[in-house]
């Protein structure tokens, strides 16, 4: 089980269900659906992760994930390769508007680990705003989706919720962000982190309550949303560097799939 539990994480395969967790969330939340979306933003995200991990194994020192990729390069290339091919035809049968804003995210995500990682402060900026934009914005733009308060809304709490729970990441990476990287708890310190993490949850939290007292969200949504940022909040507090990779990744990571997994039991039970 731990093997294949390894696999998932140092593969990116779990974070790519992640993504399409919050791509799905999305589908939800506005009532649209795209499988070529869906599917896009799945395989985009294993070559993308894999990319940047390839270009940084050099760097990755002591880190547990630089010794799993220095063992299986053959594997995480042939994923790459895998990936890459199939986003690459999907792409193709996209809108311009939506072939632009991938192509500037690519752009985005070939410079990081090169040149913008190491400005201060922008890895969690970069994350949170590709991870915004890839679950959200592209289906709204593929799709036609008149983009409105609502769906802006919709984006800045997304961009808000994927920023406070990538916080307890830079937590777990101080040990080896120290040298090169300066983060939010590098900078702020691990307490005023969690803090400015809870914040960003709470103005989510009430975005969520404005959008459900204007009738843009119907109460098993707004309850689904709700339990998601309480639930964030609780990780971001309980997060700490001594804890081990595995408790955020599944924790942290795995809130993403969570998103998707109570709003399908919102529209159960409603």
């Amino acid at each position: 089980m731990k093997s294949i539990i390894s696999f998932l994480v140092y593969t990116n395969i779990w974070v790519a269900f992640c993504v399409l967790g919050l791509a799905l969330s999305t589908e939800i939340l506005l009532g649209s659906t795209n499988f070529n979306i869906s599917k896009f933003v799945f395989l985009c995200t294993i070559f993308t992760y894999n990319f940047q991990r390839v270009i940084r194994v050099n760097k990755e020192g002591k880190h547990p994930r630089g010794s799993w990729l220095e063992k299986n390069r053959r594997l995480v290339h042939f994923l790459m390769l895998f990936s890459g091919g199939f986003s690459l035809y999907i792409f193709f049968d996209f809108s311009g508007i939506t072939q632009l804003v991938i192509i500037l995210l690519g752009i985005l995500c070939c410079l990081y680990p090169f040149t913008l990682r190491s400005i201060p402060f922008i890895k969690i900026v970069v994350i949170a705003l590709v991870w915004s934009i890839t679950t959200m914005l592209l289906l709204t733009l593929e799709n036609n989706i008149i983009i409105s308060v609502n769906e802006i809304l919709h984006l800045v709490a997304r961009f808000f919720f994927v920023f406070a729970i990538t916080i307890p990441f830079d937590i777990k990476d101080l040990e080896y962000d120290t040298k090169n990287i300066i983060t939010i708890p590098l900078f702020c310190g691990i307490r005023r982190s969690k803090l400015i993490a809870s914040f960003l949850l709470f103005i989510s939290i009430l975005i969520a309550a404005f959008q459900y007292n204007t009738s843009r969200l119907i109460l098993g949504h707004f309850l689904a949303l709700i339990l998601l940022y309480f639930i964030a909040l609780v990780f971001v507090w309980k997060s700490d560097e001594k804890k081990k990779e595995m408790y955020f990744v599944f924790w942290g990571e795995g809130l993403s799939i969570c998103a998707y997994l109570f709003l399908v039991i919102s529209l159960l039970i409603s």
